[in-house]
């Protein structure tokens, strides 16, 4: 969120930055009103200097990351401290009377110095085998300040709890300030719903730092936020590693619905028996490769034979290494049952094969997919699923078991019309397909997937969402 901004080019001060800010201001007016009350307490127990750097090295966007680094920075902090205290405790008690004596304070310090090199490699030692990796960097400072630092004629026990109790308190402060937020409204009603391709996604099919940090504030608020998607779990695990999502997925091309949590696939519309056998019979006769898709105990399996070109040979080795899904080179067991058929060739071929399953006896059982494989011009993905499985079904089934007040749709492709056509209100971008900027009700003036995540934030935590909606629709106009 940026709260100011200087024009131009020049970077926005953002709310992370003010909470900075006044996180470090909080420890210092704590040291001011310590020293009112008693100086000698103040000095001798607490830090502003080291309560702030605690306070800005905790601050984060998201409250969780807030509670790891201050976890890495107050357990940090009392290890490296307690170590410390320990080793100089050690050094006065064993061999400062004798140095000082003999050597003079240059020959104490030598030693000192020495011990301190030496037990830094013992400290991170101890907590790399106990594997708390995170804890070195801060454990190091404060260890190194309380065994070389000038410690002001404290004892080293008084000087050490300093150090502890100063960053224990800024992790606190932090912590507090994190946690204050202006009043938004939180639209958990709504339900929003979004395609992946020319939607979310760039170009490279990846979404953007910006929508990833945004979803998952928006998904910690409680946004109601799902996908539907013609993908399998193996691409969604890469595109949504760092967000949460909460619900089940409509995925297949509505074929299935999936917990991404979970790992599970929760609703499975395969194709009929009869439907299946005949399709398998058609390929086999025109001895065609085609991948047959097939969930067994929930496991997706994937059954090829010798590819028929470069683009399906493209498609399997760019999968074939995914951990969600199994490959397997021969023809599907019949008493499997096959979720989908993919295959890969140019449109005149295409329309061929579709032409010759449409007289197949239960051709009203299948339904077809053709869009273009993006990695080779002129050829086509033809996908076969059963015609129980859409993403129109999906969505209508959806809403049904979670009886959300309004659907927001977001969609780009020529596949994603369905879910579009049965939501509220249908959102795309300038870029989209024609087929969906045919039947959009909203078509945004961008090409960038994050232009839908801010209309979905502003929507969220809009006053009157469907009053803002209708004013966009009349812009269209």
């Amino acid at each position: 969120m940026s709260v100011f901004s200087f024009g131009g080019s020049m970077p926005k001060i953002g709310l992370r930055s003010i909470k900075t800010a006044i996180a470090v201001m909080f420890t210092m007016l704590l040291n001011l009103i310590l020293t009112l009350i008693s100086p000698t307490f103040a000095q001798t127990w607490y830090s502003p200097f080291f309560a702030g750097i605690a306070a800005v090295y905790s601050m984060q966007r998201e409250h969780a990351q807030s509670f790891r680094l201050a976890r890495i920075r107050s357990l940090g902090s009392l290890f490296g401290g307690l170590f410390g205290m320990v080793l100089v405790l050690f050094h006065e008690a064993i061999f400062q009377p004798w140095l000082l004596a003999n050597y003079g304070p240059i020959g104490d310090m030598i030693v000192l110095y020495t011990l301190t090199s030496v037990f830094t490699v013992v400290l991170i030692y101890l907590l790399v085998a106990f594997k708390q990796h995170d804890l070195v960097w801060v454990a190091a400072l404060t260890y190194l300040s309380v065994t070389i630092s000038l410690r002001n004629n404290l004892p080293v026990y008084f000087f050490a709890i300093n150090r502890i109790s100063s960053t224990t308190i800024g992790v606190l402060i932090t912590l507090l300030v994190n946690q204050f937020h202006l009043y938004r409204f939180h639209h958990k009603e709504i339900l929003f719903v979004s395609g992946l391709d020319q939607c979310l996604l760039t170009k490279e099919k990846k979404l953007t730092s910006y929508t990833t940090y945004t979803m998952n504030g928006l998904l910690n608020e409680g946004l109601n936020f799902t996908v539907s998607t013609t993908r399998t779990p193996a691409s969604l695990s890469k595109i949504f590693a760092n967000v949460p999502l909460h619900q089940e997925l409509m995925i297949m091309n509505g074929a299935v619905i999936y917990d991404m949590n979970k790992e599970m696939y929760l609703d499975i519309k395969s194709i009929p028996k009869k439907a299946q056998e005949h399709v398998d019979k058609y390929f086999k006769m025109k001895e065609r490769n085609v991948f047959a898709y097939t969930i067994i105990d929930q496991a997706l399996s994937i059954y090829h034979t010798s590819f028929a070109n470069e683009a399906e040979e493209k498609f399997y080795y760019d999968r074939k290494n995914d951990y969600f899904r199994n490959h397997i080179k021969g023809h599907l067991d019949p008493h499997e049952s096959a979720v989908f058929y993919i295959m890969i060739d140019r449109k005149d071929v295409i329309d061929t094969y579709i032409q010759d399953l449409t007289t197949l006896d239960t051709y009203e059982h299948l339904s077809f997919q053709v869009y273009p494989y993006d990695f080779f011009d002129d050829y086509y993905f033809l996908k076969i699923y059963s015609s129980k499985a859409s993403k129109e079904n999906a969505l209508n089934e959806f809403i049904k078991r979670h009886e959300k007040e309004m659907t927001i749709a977001f969609g780009s492709k020529s596949f994603d019309v369905e879910f579009m056509k049965l939501s509220d209100v249908s959102i795309t971008l300038s870029s989209a397909d024609q087929e969906a900027l045919d039947v959009a009700d909203i078509v945004l003036p961008s090409d960038h997937p994050d232009t839908l995540v801010k209309l979905m934030k502003k929507l969220f935590h809009h006053k009157d969402p469907k009053g803002y909606l209708e004013q966009l629709k009349q812009q269209q106009k």
